[in-house]
Order: C-alpha cells, then structure tokens, then sequence
C-alpha cells in the first residue's frame, strides 16, 4: 500500500496545487517512479489511498495501465498514516502488507526487509536508514536482536553521532492493522509503534544501505530531481545526455 492522502503542506504552493505523489521527479509523476520500483521487486498489486486531490490520482491509475495491478481507496476524512492502512484491510487478502510513504523515493531491495520479518518473526518491521539530520523525522533505538526497543516521532534535538531514521517502508502482519479500530484517525509512528513497543510486540528495524530521499519537502524535491538528473546524464550514451536527461529511465537506482 502506498500512503498518498496527505495534503503536501510541507510542499507549500506545489502542494496545493498536485498531490504529493504526482510531483514531477525527472519527467515522470513520484507515483509513477514508486511503481515502477514495486513491480521489480516482484509486487503485483498496490493499492493507494488519497483525500487531498483525490481526483488527480483516480485520473492518474484510470490511464495507468503498467504492472502493478493499481487501486485506490478515497478518504472522505483523512485517516492518518496507520488508519488510512486500516480503511483499506478489504483491499488484502491476509498475508503481511508491504506499506511505502508516498513522498519517499527509495531502490532498495525488498527481499532483504522481507527475510528480516520472517527471520525475526515480526509483528512489524521498518525499514530505516542512518542519518545526522533527524530533525522532524521518525527515530528509533534497536538491541543487538535487530528489535525495536524505543520509537520517537518528529525528533526535535538534533544527533552528532547520527541516528537511525524511519523511512517510510513496512511490512505489517495483518493483525496489528485488523487490530485498530475501524474509522478512527490514527499514525503509525505517534500511536501504533509505540504502544506495540509498550505492550512487549515484536517490531523489527531492518537497515538499509541504498538512498532515501523524503520528497515531501521543496529541499526534498530538488535533491531528488538532481540525482535523478545526474544518473540519467551519466548512463546516457556520448552525444545523447540532453534527450535522456529527463526521461523515464531515469530512475533512482544504486
């Protein structure tokens, strides 16, 4: 499931006038990137769900007719993070969901992540990813096991040494999801980790070592049209950089 409700606030004017996952990143829509990615890692089917704009995104998967299978699930009220997640369970079938933020560009495999669950017998796992910008952002402390041990949301003190971030890729077991109540504006990160922490749950952090750019934020946007940019130029054949530059190849990989 690819989380796409939010309203682009932090995007300011761009946000209000496109949905954050149909911001343009290097010629095509951020969603149109985010699937592209999730049909090679071998997903088949993704469901969205969207509130802000919503219109524009049930346009975008009428004409998308690409792998994966695309659904989307309207919120008539925002959700939040974890109840959007719940609006949509009758979409699933009840095996582990694979949920991605929609401001979030990533290439990492998904195997890995999925082996560390299984691994680890998770309840949920979060892909995170180390950083010394933490501010605003999702932190979290992990043992030795490769459990989850602590969860702050938004951290408001920066970190010398780096911490481990939240980045925005889970996968959840289909009981922490059934588990909320149906309806009710909930977030994973200020309401469902922290109470599964507190209640002795099974949350795995799994660590990645490829990119991943928040495109939430106008800094955000720009560094990911750039490197984007940068790796279309640098696999472009000698005299054709200026026809590929922009193309739809140019995806973010490692």
């Amino acid at each position: 499931m690819i989380l796409a409700a939010g309203r682009g606030t932090r995007l300011a004017a761009l946000g209000l006038k496109v949905p954050k996952p149909l911001v343009d990143v290097g010629g095509q829509p951020l969603l149109s990137r985010q699937l592209g990615y999730l049909a090679g890692q071998g997903v088949q089917r993704v469901v969205v769900n969207a509130h802000h704009l919503a219109s524009a995104i049930e346009s975008f998967a009428a004409e998308y007719k690409s792998p994966p299978e695309l659904r989307v699930v309207v919120e008539p009220e925002l959700l939040g993070t974890a109840g959007g997640v719940r609006n949509a369970l009758d979409e699933f079938d009840g095996a582990p969901i694979i949920v991605l933020y929609g401001d979030v560009l990533m290439d990492a495999p998904l195997a890995p992540l999925l082996a560390l669950h299984r691994g680890l017998d998770a309840q949920a796992t979060l892909a995170v990813y180390r950083s010394t910008d933490v501010l605003g952002k999702g932190t979290l402390a992990v043992n030795d096991e490769g459990y989850v041990t602590g969860f702050q949301e938004k951290a408001s003190t920066a970190v010398q040494d780096g911490a481990l971030i939240n980045a925005g890729l889970y996968v959840l077991e289909p009981e922490v999801v059934s588990s909320l109540p149906a309806g009710t504006p909930l977030d994973f990160g200020h309401d469902v980790f922290p109470a599964l922490i507190a209640a002795g749950g099974r949350l795995a952090a799994h660590v990645l070592q490829e990119p991943v750019i928040d495109v939430g934020t106008p800094e955000g946007l720009a560094q990911a049209r750039e490197l984007v940019e940068a790796r279309a130029c640098a696999r472009a054949p000698a005299g054709r950089k200026d026809l590929r530059r922009r193309g739809p190849e140019a995806r973010l990989d490692p």
